[in-house]
């Protein structure tokens, strides 16, 4: 369990914001979190990536012809190289094209990555780079509250903690059930389970899952594994309340005999849980590095740590110096092999 770190009345910080985006610029991370009605809607990470950002338009070499007449690949200047589909008329191998970036790359687990997908630019386009999160959350039209590391903990006063917990383990509770949320390379299964007849779990997960599919940003193939139910009339029903709570746009079958019901969201990017789950190692990194600059002693600090986060901090010297820089303190680390990867300590040197 992450701890909360609010050291502020958590009814005074909820009565204070009630609707729009919170943003947090951390070491190495950027976070978002939408409320609405003083309720967490959707959280969102921004991570240091090579690769081109979702929006961007860039100049790229075509590389090679997959499909002709439909699809190839392009080589962006980086040297990173993206589906480009459709294909301008008359483009030939080793011309250079002009792109926008429509699917950012996708880190899998186990080290593989999915090409960003990227589509010809419009005549008479410039060169840009895609808008960073907080560009994106101010483009939203709603309120944006920046949260600063030395103020109470607004994040995790409106359930941050707890919603990053979930994508990182995939599993979310609900009043009578459970979700289980699994990453595949071909779609995001969402499993039910729980105690209730299976009508009445069939409802109460319908909610949930078309809740998380927000939460996260779940998009591209998902197949929601509902109870089976034999009745048509109770299938319909629980569609229904699918429709009634999600709030992105989507396509979804009916539900089958068997219970099963597939939806497709458009996917411009990794969602929250591939995020959280692609590198656990990064993610408990930054987590800690998040609760020690939160932190309100003072003097020299030490973090105790997993060997595999201490090597991950040792690759990246810049962000300890900006956490020393951040918080005043001198800042070391001190591996431990009997501290597990999530549960490194933040100590006086």
């Amino acid at each position: 369990m992450r701890p909360a770190i609010c050291s502020f009345p958590r009814a005074i910080l909820l009565t204070d914001f009630r609707n729009g985006w919170l943003y947090e610029a951390g070491i190495g991370e950027n976070r978002a979190l939408r409320v609405a009605d003083g309720e967490l809607i959707a959280v969102r990470v921004e991570r240091d990536r090579a690769g081109a950002k979702l929006g961007s338009i860039v100049d790229a070499q075509f590389t090679e012809l997959w499909i002709a007449g439909r699809s190839g690949i392009v080589t962006l200047e980086s040297g990173e190289q993206c589906l480009l589909q459709p294909l301008p008329k008359g483009l030939t191998e080793g011309a250079t094209v002009r792109v926008e970036i429509v699917r950012e790359a996708l880190d899998e687990k186990g080290g593989q990555s999915k090409r960003a997908k990227a589509r010809p630019a419009a005549e008479g386009s410039t060169l840009q780079r895609g808008p960073s999160l907080l560009d994106t959350i101010e483009a939203s039209g709603e309120p944006v509250r920046t949260v600063q590391a030395h103020e109470p903990d607004m994040l995790a006063a409106f359930g941050w903690n707890e919603a990053i917990e979930q994508a990182e383990t995939g599993r979310i509770d609900f009043d009578g059930g459970s979700l289980l949320v699994s990453l595949t390379p071909a779609m995001t299964v969402i499993d039910v389970d729980g105690p209730l007849a299976s009508f009445e779990l069939a409802k109460r997960a319908a909610k949930a899952a078309a809740l998380v599919l927000t939460r996260f940003d779940i998009g591209g193939s998902i197949g929601v594994d509902f109870p089976t139910l034999e009745a048509k009339a109770e299938r319909t029903e629980v569609s229904t309340i699918f429709d009634i709570h999600m709030t992105g746009k989507c396509e979804r079958t009916a539900i089958n005999g068997f219970g099963l019901m597939q939806v497709v969201a458009r996917k411009t990017g990794p969602s929250v849980l591939e995020v959280m789950q692609a590198d656990r190692v990064l993610s408990a990194t930054l987590a800690l590095l998040r609760q020690a600059e939160r932190t309100r002693e003072t003097g020299a600090m030490r973090l105790d740590v997993h060997p595999a986060v201490a090597a991950k901090l040792s690759d990246r010297p810049d962000w300890l110096d900006n956490l020393a820089k951040r918080t005043g303190r001198t800042v070391s680390v001190e591996a431990k092999g009997d501290i597990a990867i999530y549960n490194g300590q933040i100590a006086p040197a």
